[in-house]
């Protein structure tokens, strides 16, 4: 392996004519960088200033980061990163050096190194594509491929003349970076921090993160200032707004026009008085309605209520045509509107089996026999045999013409209890609605 120590102390330098030399292996197209010549003397103050003789591959490398740090903006960023990696892979093919040892020097990392030659040849050399993408493979730090020179590429490609910096298509060499705005700002901070000759790089990103604090701490305060004055202005703005109300709102007493005003209670001479009047439970339900002498307009009148359920004990009970009996008023139905209850005057009716099973696995069984054998439907979306707590239920269609068979042979699954029901529903022609529960015990 490579001594580290060893590598640094034969860093590279570079003399100005090696600069010149770079400059023309990239094949710069100086009409489009310096628009016509106009921005000229801004690009040969940058190329003056930024590659000074004397300067070790280790500084070059902290220059193209001191740059790529300091522009902000996307385009300018990705010329000086496509000139850092020009850079490298000029060393590369002018120097005879290895994978291993250059990313020692720049301190890039050898797979990262790799991809950026094998992009560079590729550029140069497509139909070598396949070769190139084995020869730059470097899985691990033990990789063979870490010793490959440009010296033992060359006996394999037979570049002959073919090195040039730039190919055919490459839009880089010829990119206006001297007309941004921010080319002029970059150049008056490159004055001003490369007067040493080496270059703080960490002090630059600590100045930068230092700022980045300053500008989150300023935000912050300036989120809780403008948080604060939101909730003071709606505070303000609901104690006004609840004062307007209060005095909009008027309260409006009841007028009892009709009431006697003049009415007086009259005494009683009678030994009960009533705060000696106690009765507890037993002796409320023996009093009788005569000793208080309770006008009969006050009694309570007999009430017939209707059942909205009813329970068929005999088969005899059902109808013997379901399509007739849709149409009949119920028996049990009141020849009133009184009452409680809303279904009581539907003309639709529905029946409900009650069953009680302790095998609901088997009971549920039969029942997809029987659903089966009288294509019997699904009411909307309920799925048959829909497990809730307790049970399983049913919502169903019943073919009317196989409605009596099929509640017979259904109360004869488990012990069962069958009702009717009304309701103002409506069902599809020819079928009746079923529901079913079958409750687990």
């Amino acid at each position: 392996m490579i001594n580290i120590t060893e590598l640094y102390s034969n860093d590279f330098f570079f003399s100005e004519e090696e600069f010149a030399e770079f400059r023309d292996w990239l094949s710069l197209n100086m009409d489009g960088i310096t628009w016509q010549g106009k921005y000229k003397s801004e690009f040969e103050e940058f190329w003056t200033n930024f590659f000074v003789s004397g300067m070790s591959l280790t500084q070059m490398m902290m220059r193209f980061e001191y740059a790529i740090e300091k522009v902000k903006i996307g385009p300018l960023s990705s010329w000086f990163s496509w000139l850092q990696e020009k850079f490298l892979c000029y060393i590369f093919v002018s120097k005879d050096i290895t994978i291993e040892q250059l990313s020692s020097l720049s301190r890039i990392r050898a797979k990262h190194l790799a991809n950026i030659l094998r992009n560079f040849f590729t550029d140069n050399f497509p139909h070598l594509d396949d070769y190139f993408a084995e020869v730059f493979q470097i899985a691990h730090h033990a990789s063979e491929n870490l010793s490959l020179s440009f010296k033992s590429l060359d006996a394999e490609i037979n570049s002959g003349d073919t090195k040039f910096g730039s190919f055919e298509d490459d839009i880089m060499p010829s990119m206006e970076v001297t007309l941004y705005k921010e080319w002029g700002d970059f150049l008056k901070k490159m004055r001003k921090d490369f007067v040493a000759t080496e270059i703080d790089l960490n002090k630059i990103k600590k100045e930068a993160s230092f700022k980045y604090q300053l500008n989150t701490l300023r935000d912050f305060f300036l989120f809780l200032i403008i948080g604060w004055l939101v909730i003071f202005i709606i505070k303000v703005g609901n104690e006004y707004y609840n004062e307007t109300l209060i005095k909009k709102i008027s309260i409006y007493e009841p007028q009892f026009q009709w009431l006697d005003k003049t009415l007086t209670f009259k005494s009683t001479s009678d030994d009960v008085i009533s705060k000696n009047f106690k009765l507890d439970a037993d002796e409320i339900e023996n009093i009788v309605d005569s000793k208080f002498n309770i006008p009969e307009e006050y009694q309570e009148a007999e009430r017939f209520e209707t059942e909205s359920e009813v329970i068929l004990t005999s088969w005899d009970s059902l109808p013997k045509d379901f399509t007739i009996t849709e149409l009949e008023q119920s028996k049990y139905e009141e020849s009133t509107k009184g009452g409680y209850r809303d279904t009581r005057f539907g003309n639709k009716k529905v029946y409900r089996v009650m069953m009680k099973t302790v095998n609901t696995l088997r009971s549920k069984e039969e029942l997809v026999k029987l659903l089966t054998k009288y294509a019997v439907k699904q009411v909307d979306q309920v799925e048959p045999g829909l497990s809730v707590p307790g049970g399983v239920y049913y919502n169903l269609f019943v073919p009317r013409k196989f409605l009596k068979e099929f509640l017979a042979q259904v109360m004869d699954i488990d012990e069962s209890i069958l009702y009717e029901s009304r309701t103002r529903g409506r069902n599809p022609a020819g079928k009746n609605k079923v529901f079913i529960w079958m409750k687990a015990i």
